[in-house]
């Protein structure tokens, strides 16, 4: 299923592709063009001090988070200053 606002994008590419004779995926494109839109980007973050990563991994349990949500919180709350 894809939303309204979002099906005119995925035709123009489905037309696009048929035109071209290629195989048509409408979730292939939805999910790329959702990242190409919204995405911040991906990012892997080496080197983590082994206590730092294991209290991370332990506040995302305490607070039913990922280890993801609990990385964002404490940049949101280190750029307030």
């Amino acid at each position: 299923m894809i939303c309204r606002q979002c099906d005119p994008d995925i035709r123009v590419e489905m037309d696009r592709l048929r035109s071209e004779g290629k195989p048509v995926n409408a979730l292939h494109i939805a999910k790329r063009i959702f990242r190409e839109t919204h995405s911040g980007g991906n990012y892997l973050l080496r080197d983590l001090p082994q206590d730092l990563l294991t209290k991370a991994k332990h506040r995302a349990v305490d607070d039913g988070d990922s280890l993801r949500d609990v990385i964002l919180k404490a940049l949101h709350t280190y750029l307030k200053t």
